[in-house]
């Protein structure tokens, strides 16, 4: 499980007694009152049937229902409301839920209006039939892998309740906005243990590269190694243009291997929070290259 190192908010979906409910949007949306005369918009299954302004606002059998309490994202959410089918939204909400449970702790209410608006949208164009496209989809796969799988469910989930189907590339869409609600609490959070970069790693080089790594590869052992030895004992970052100009040769040359291994680099950096400097970065390149060079593999299947 994701750990946002925050203290549990309990149920956090749960309705708190006490609101009396200025109007029902639809019957899945209620705006309510406290007893200060503060708003909170409430998105769940039915809540809003039958229900006219004045009523106390005190139903507990709804343990599904979320509360947006900021002003600002409280306007954009009933622009939205009128734009979109309610029961979209609704099966939007009823997907984010259980991220949020998962994680556990309270989105803000900024991140949940923009993952809702995402997520409206796509429908939107899958339904319209838009080809949606995300270059980084595989990079975000393994950079942030359980974050991800959080984001997997969610889609299927939308899927099973749209009868649409997403494309994989909204997978990654997700993750991000689940990236950005962890960071909110915890900017400093690690991925894992470093075992679990370096796995994470060659994950990700086999799926790029279209291959299978051998441990018993010496290249793929120095590779290994070498990842190891950034981790826990980086060089301080200095300017050789000698290592520069080596660097954009390699870019230009073998840009498979040059995009591979800036992204893991990338995954030390947002794992670790340190940076790698520009003589690890070459290499690690040049590692890489003698991996993926090295007649030693056989095509994934």
């Amino acid at each position: 499980m994701i750990n946002a190192e925050t203290e549990s908010v309990g149920r956090i979906m749960m309705v708190e007694p006490g609101y009396t409910v200025v109007k029902a949007l639809n019957n899945n949306v209620v705006i309510a009152a406290d007893g200060g005369s503060s708003e909170v918009i409430f998105i769940g299954k039915g809540i809003g049937f039958g229900k006219k302004k004045g009523d106390a606002y005190t139903d507990m059998e709804h343990d599904k229902v979320y509360r947006l309490m900021d002003e600002t994202e409280q306007a954009r959410y009933k622009a939205l409301v009128k734009e979109d089918d309610e029961e979209r939204l609704l099966a939007v909400h009823e997907a984010i839920q259980p991220i949020q449970a998962e994680i556990g702790f309270r989105w803000p209410d900024a991140t949940v209006f923009a993952l809702t608006q995402h997520l409206a949208l796509a429908l939107k164009r899958t339904t319209d039939g838009t080809d949606i496209q995300n270059p980084f989809l595989l990079e975000t796969k393994w950079l942030y892998r359980e974050s991800y799988q959080l984001a997997e469910k969610a889609v299927q989930y939308l899927n099973k309740r749209t009868g649409l189907t997403l494309p994989e590339a909204e997978v990654g869409f997700v993750t991000l906005h689940i990236q950005s609600a962890l960071r909110s609490v915890n900017p400093h959070q690690h991925a894992g243990s470093h075992n679990d970069l370096i796995e994470r790693s060659l994950s990700y080089v086999e799926e790029k590269a279209q291959m299978k790594l051998t441990e018993q590869s010496r290249s793929v052992r120095r590779f290994v190694s070498l990842m190891n030895q950034i981790i826990r004992d980086p060089e301080p970052p200095v300017n050789d243009q000698v290592v520069m100009d080596t660097i954009m040769h390699l870019k230009d040359s073998f840009d498979l291997c040059y995009t591979i291994s800036r992204n893991v680099i990338r995954m030390i950096e947002k794992t670790d929070g340190m940076s790698v400097g520009d003589k690890d970065a070459l290499h690690l390149m040049l590692a890489l290259h003698s991996v993926l060079e090295e007649d030693q593999t056989e095509p994934n299947s």
